[in-house]
């Protein structure tokens, strides 16, 4: 059975390097849906979702997040394929 593509536009099983915070590793995209942290995986999710809609091979911005008590939270992060 065949599974859904995570981001449409690229393979589940594409290689990624992922920097978050400055910590760098290197997964599928698949695996980038099993981080541990909301605010790191969305931010991670968000990137290469602009990676598959413009058609690039890298791209690192900084997102804001608001948590609960409406304090601001900021993510660095980069994603590159290889």
């Amino acid at each position: 059975m065949r599974t859904r593509s995570v981001i449409r536009g690229l393979k589940n099983s594409q290689r990624v390097r992922v920097i978050v915070n400055g910590v760098g590793f290197v997964t599928t995209v698949e695996g980038m849906t099993r981080m541990t942290f909301t605010e790191q995986r969305v931010a991670a999710w968000n990137a290469l979702e602009h990676i598959a809609r413009e058609k690039i091979t890298g791209f690192a911005y900084t997102s804001t997040f608001y948590n609960d008590r409406m304090e601001r939270t900021s993510v660095d992060v980069q994603v590159d394929l290889i």
